[in-house]
């Protein structure tokens, strides 16, 4: 619900929802990411658009994919692709780059999330660690993510301490 046209598809059915005396004071954003996606600013167009509407914002599910994506539009959960080497580049670990990168794209989320406190109410991440996310192993079965705060040891990652600085500030 990122995306602009299913933003205001969102909206037009919140206001319809409404007009037949149906409660909505509340709307998740699915948080599936990418390193590329969405956009800090769609991101953020999402949520000042959805508290407009006098709804909390919720971010659900959220992880931060480094892999690259198998497939050219939106994702499909019955979607599963054979795996390949140039689709599991990080098989033994990520290069620091890309380790430094992904936190910098957790800083951002954040730094954008603490901007709005106001209007989100809750930020739900979707899982503990790496090596027990659902994104090892989909849409590419046997492939290896890095999308949470935690390694596969169950240690915070750099981003984590860097997080609750900015809190604190």
């Amino acid at each position: 619900m990122v995306i602009p046209g299913k933003r205001e598809g969102v909206a037009k059915m919140i206001k319809n929802l409404r007009t037949k005396g149906i409660t909505v004071d509340g709307i998740g954003i699915q948080g599936h990411f990418t390193m590329g996606f969405p956009s800090i600013d769609e991101l953020e167009k999402s949520i000042e658009d959805y508290a407009a509407l006098g709804c909390k914002v919720m971010i659900t599910e959220l992880d931060v994919s480094v892999l690259p994506n198998p497939w050219d539009s939106s994702a499909e959960v019955s979607m599963n692709f054979e795996y390949n080497e140039q689709n599991n580049p990080y098989r033994n670990g990520i290069p620091r780059e890309v380790a430094d990168a992904l936190d910098q794209r957790y800083l951002n989320l954040f730094a954008l999330f603490m901007k709005h406190s106001d209007k989100i109410s809750r930020v739900t991440l979707w899982g503990i660690s790496d090596g027990q996310s659902w994104k090892n192993n989909w849409p590419v079965r046997g492939r290896t993510d890095y999308p949470l705060l935690f390694n596969r040891d169950y240690q915070p990652k750099p981003v984590v301490d860097m997080i609750i600085q900015e809190a604190q500030n």
